[in-house]
């Protein structure tokens, strides 16, 4: 275990023995949902048997977030380069993009996928005030629907951002109009990435079916309910 591993598992400890303990000011009084200090023997025993439980088990899932998230991915996305980066380097190539890697026996896959988050630059704009001239001058009802594609494309969401498709879209509608050309290059020019995430998705096929089932890191995706009755 590097050393980078051991700091997000050391960090996850110190919250996890935080947690355990409830909120308090100076004073211990416990402080409740809406700030207010209540002195602990004022609190009703099954209030407290509720928070030492309810701590107890998030302290837990906590610390095994933190290790999930941090130390395995890392972990997880080390084996797999280095494993990808040797195939690459047999070619005289370095790898690049998604990969699937499936065990001997093909029960058993690793999946590797790059997600790109793109967004427009300031140079969005400029195309728009082009695409708007194309649009006064533009006459008849012939493209009116072109009109409401356009106007479309446009619209921002709740968090005010432009959605990339939609703009991509109007480069498919082709028009013998110098001044849309220029905007649609515009367009393309202001495209870029914003974030760049990479994922890790591990499968096993299923003995009956045949198909590959995503193995499940959450308990809500596991189901059942271990703490009473075991494993079905």
């Amino acid at each position: 275990m590097t050393l980078s591993n051991q700091q997000p598992k050391a960090a996850a400890a110190r919250e996890s023995r935080r947690l355990l303990k409830p909120t308090a000011d100076e004073q211990g009084n416990w402080i409740d949902g809406q700030g207010r200090a209540v002195p602990p023997r004022y609190i009703d025993p099954v209030v407290k048997a509720r928070d030492r439980l309810v701590r107890r088990i998030a302290s837990r899932a906590i610390r095994l977030h933190e290790q999930m998230t941090a130390a395995v991915k890392a972990e997880v996305l080390a084996l797999v380069d280095g494993y990808l980066d040797q195939v690459a380097a047999g070619y005289d190539e370095d790898w690049k993009g998604n990969a699937e890697l499936v065990a001997f026996d093909g029960r058993l896959k690793v999946e590797v996928k790059i997600s790109e988050a793109l967004e427009f630059d300031e140079r969005l704009q400029v195309a728009k005030q082009k695409i708007d001239h194309c649009l006064r001058i533009w006459t008849g009802n012939a493209r009116a629907e072109v009109r409401a594609i356009i106007n479309q494309a446009f619209q921002v969401d709740s968090k005010g951002r432009i959605n990339v498709r939609s703009i991509l879209t109007l480069r498919q509608l082709k028009f013998d109009d110098p001044v849309w050309n220029e905007a649609m290059v515009l367009i393309a020019d202001s495209l870029r990435i914003r974030t760049t995430r990479r994922y890790v998705n591990v499968y096993q096929k299923h003995t009956d079916t045949g198909r590959f089932e995503l193995l499940a890191l959450s308990w809500s995706a596991l189901g059942g309910e271990a703490g009473k009755s075991g494993s079905r």
